[in-house]
C-alpha cells in the first residue's frame, strides 16, 4: 500500500526513559551484544502456572457451584498454594477488529471473545494421503455448519513454517472457501530417508490461494532462521521434532494476547515425539531443550488446550488373514503415534479425538470444555529449582466428580537474557504470524529523500499500562525495538534496532501508566515494494509483540 504523509508523532514518554543504549544487530538477524566487561544477565522470575480445569458429574454435565476450597492442586504429589481461582462461564460476543487508518498497523487479534478455536492442518507430520483425509474432514465440518459457536481461525504448517490461512471468523463458509483454495503437498513422511530442509525452500510448492502463492519474504525469513539454527543437524525425525516445536511456539505467541481459553484442534498424522517426556529431549535431543522449554511456557501463558484430530493412515482390512474375520482398520504405528497424541492432549488439558471422532465432534467437545471451567493458578519460580517435568493433579473434595486438567508442566532453568532476547526477536521477525502478548501499533509518518534512498519514518506505539515497570529495581524499564524490511524476493533490505532502558522517576512512571509510550524510528529504503516486520520485546516481562506492513516506496 502507498504510504501517506502525516505529522511526526512526538514521543510522550518521560524524559528519563531516554536513557537508551543501542543494541547492535546483525543485518539479517538481530542479536543483542553484551559489553565485554558485563556478564550476561540470568533471568529468574516467578510465573503463574495456569491450570484450566473442567469438572463434570457422572452424566457428563458441568458442575458449576464449586469454590476454591473444593480444589487441591498437587505438583509431584505435593499440595500447592492456590494463588488464583476463577470460575469461568464463557459468553461468545466477539468484537470484530476495526478498520485501521491508512499507514497504521497493529497486532490486535481479530477477536476478543472469551473463548475461541484454532484449526491447525499439520502438513509436516502427515503424509499426502493423511493431508487429504484431514482436509476432507475439516471441509465436512465447515461445509455442514450454518454457523460457528465461537470465533475460529485456520492455520497450516509444514517445513516452510506456519501460515495463517484465514483469521478469526464465525462464518464457516469463509473458512471452507479458504481451505478449498489451498493444496497440500508431499511431506517428510512420504520421503522418510530425506532431510525435510532439503526440499523445504526450493520455491513455493502447494498452498496456492486467490491472493497468489505464499509471501516470498516470509519464506526467506523462515529459511534464514531454520538454516542458522539447524546448520549442524541432520536426519528427518530430529528436524521434524524441532520444526513442530517451533510451530507450536509461534502459534502460542500469536494467540497469547487473546483472552480466555483457546482450543487447538490439530489435524495430524501423529507427533514424532512425546511432548511431556523431557527425559527424551535430555538424552537424545539435548540441543532441542530450549525449544521444548519455550513451547511449554508459551502454551501455558496462552491458555491453549490441544485436541489432536487423528488422521493417520490405516492398514487396509484386505491385508488381514481370512480366518480373523472383518476387523476394523488399524493404525500402521499405533503405540507411538496415538500415545504421543494422547499424552500431548492430556498435558495441555485437552483430549485426543481418535479415528472414531469427526472434526465436528472434536470441535464440539472442545467448545463444550471452554464454555464452563475453572481457572486455577499457582506460582512457580523459574530457575529456583532443578529444571524438569512436573506432574500435576487436581483433586475435588466432592465425590463422583470427573476432573480433566493439565497433567503437567515444565520448569525452566535460569535464562540467559542475552540469548533469550536474541532468540525471541529472531522468531518474531521471521514468523508470518503477529505475536500478541504485547499490544503494539506502528504508524507510518514521513517519507523524505536521502541520497539514493528514501527515509521512511514510523513510530512504535504502546498503549498505557502495557510496558512493565520493575518497581523492585528503582522503576526499571527495558524495551527492545526492531524492524526488518525485506524486498519482494525476500532478501533483507534494511534493519532497525534499538534498546530503550532506564530507571524512571515518579513522574515518568505516571506518564508511562497514563499515556503509554511512542518511540520514533526510521529506515532507509530505495524505491520498491517491501514486507516489513516490526517487533517489540519487553525485557522485564519477557513478552513479545509484533506486526507487519506491506510498503510501496515511490
Amino acid at each position: 500500500m502507498a504510504i501517506i504523509n502525516s505529522a511526526i508523532i512526538k514521543c510522550i514518554a518521560a524524559a528519563s526513559l531516554l536513557l537508551s543504549a543501542a543494541v547492535a544487530f546483525g543485518q539479517a538477524q538481530p542479536q543483542a551484544q553484551t559489553p565485554a566487561n558485563k556478564k550476561p544477565g540470568i533471568a529468574v522470575r516467578s510465573e503463574v502456572v495456569l491450570v484450566p480445569t473442567v469438572v463434570t458429574n457422572h452424566a457428563g454435565a458441568h458442575v458449576s457451584d464449586l469454590t476454591q476450597n473444593d480444589f487441591t492442586i498437587l505438583e509431584n504429589g505435593q499440595p500447592q498454594k492456590i494463588a488464583f481461582f476463577q470460575h469461568i462461564q464463557t459468553a461468545v460476543q466477539p468484537t470484530e477488529q476495526a478498520t485501521l487508518p491508512a499507514g497504521e498497523f497493529k497486532n490486535s487479534p481479530g477477536t476478543r471473545s472469551d473463548r475461541s478455536a484454532i484449526l491447525v492442518l499439520d502438513l509436516l507430520n502427515s503424509s499426502i494421503t493423511e493431508q487429504s483425509s484431514a482436509r476432507d474432514e475439516l471441509m465436512k465440518f465447515l461445509s455442514g455448519s450454518p454457523t460457528l459457536t465461537e470465533p475460529v481461525c485456520l492455520v497450516a504448517f509444514d517445513a516452510e513454517g506456519v501460515r495463517l490461512i484465514h483469521d478469526f471468523t464465525k462464518n464457516p463458509q469463509l473458512l471452507a472457501e479458504a481451505l478449498t483454495n489451498t493444496d497440500g503437498h508431499r511431506g517428510p513422511k512420504d520421503t522418510p530417508n530425506t532431510n525435510p530442509l532439503d526440499s523445504a525452500f526450493r520455491g513455493v510448492q502447494g498452498w496456492h490461494s486467490k491472493s497468489g502463492t505464499r509471501n516470498a519474504a516470509a519464506i526467506k525469513g523462515r529459511q534464514d532462521v531454520l538454516q542458522n539454527a539447524m546448520a549442524n543437524r541432520a536426519g528427518n525425525v530430529g528436524l521434524r521434532v524441532w520444526l513442530t516445536l517451533e510451530a507450536l511456539r509461534e502459534i502460542g505467541e500469536a494467540y497469547s494476547g487473546i483472552p480466555g481459553r483457546k482450543s487447538l484442534v490439530w489435524a495430524t498424522g501423529g507427533f514424532p515425539f512425546q511432548i511431556d517426556d523431557a527425559a527424551y529431549f535430555g538424552r537424545y535431543e539435548r540441543e532441542l531443550m530450549p525449544a521444548f522449554e519455550s513451547v511449554w511456557r508459551t502454551l501455558d501463558k496462552a491458555n491453549i488446550a490441544v485436541y489432536p484430530l487423528d488422521v493417520e493412515d490405516l492398514i487396509s482390512p484386505a491385508y488381514v488373514g481370512p480366518n480373523i474375520g472383518n476387523p476394523l482398520p488399524q493404525h500402521f504405528d499405533t503405540l507411538p503415534n496415538v500415545s504421543n497424541m494422547e499424552s500431548f492432549a492430556e498435558a495441555t488439558g485437552g483430549k485426543l479425538c481418535d479415528r472414531q471422532t469427526t472434526a465436528l465432534g472434536c470441535f464440539t467437545a472442545a467448545a463444550d470444555d471452554s464454555s464452563d471451567y475453572y481457572l486455577i493458578g499457582f506460582y512457580e519460580t523459574s530457575g529456583s529449582s532443578t529444571p524438569g517435568w512436573r506432574k500435576l493433579a487436581v483433586k475435588i473434595s466432592r465425590p463422583d466428580m470427573r476432573v480433566r486438567a493439565r497433567s503437567g508442566y515444565y520448569v525452566r532453568g535460569p535464562q540467559d537474557q542475552t540469548l533469550s532476547r536474541k532468540d525471541d526477536i529472531e522468531l518474531a521477525l521471521a514468523s508470518p504470524l503477529d505475536f500478541t502478548a504485547v499490544p503494539l501499533t506502528v504508524r507510518l509518518t514521513t517519507i523524505t529523500s536521502s541520497s539514493d534512498k528514501k527515509k521512511v519514518g514510523f513510530v512504535f506505539i504502546l498503549p498505557r499500562g502495557i510496558a512493565t515497570i520493575d518497581e523492585t529495581d528503582s522503576n526499571h524499564v527495558n524495551l527492545d525495538f526492531a524492524a526488518l524490511a525485506r524486498s519482494a524476493d525476500g532478501s533483507p533490505a534494511a534493519v532497525f534496532s534499538q534498546n530503550l532502558e532506564g530507571k524512571l522517576k515518579p513522574e515518568g512512571v505516571t506518564t508511562l501508566k497514563s499515556q503509554g509510550l511512542s518511540y520514533p524510528a526510521s529506515i532507509d529504503l530505495p524505491s520498491g515494494e517491501y514486507a516489513v516486520r516490526f517487533v517489540i520485546r519487553d525485557n522485564v516481562s519477557g513478552q513479545v509483540g509484533s506486526t507487519s506492513a506491506s510498503l510501496n516506496i515511490p
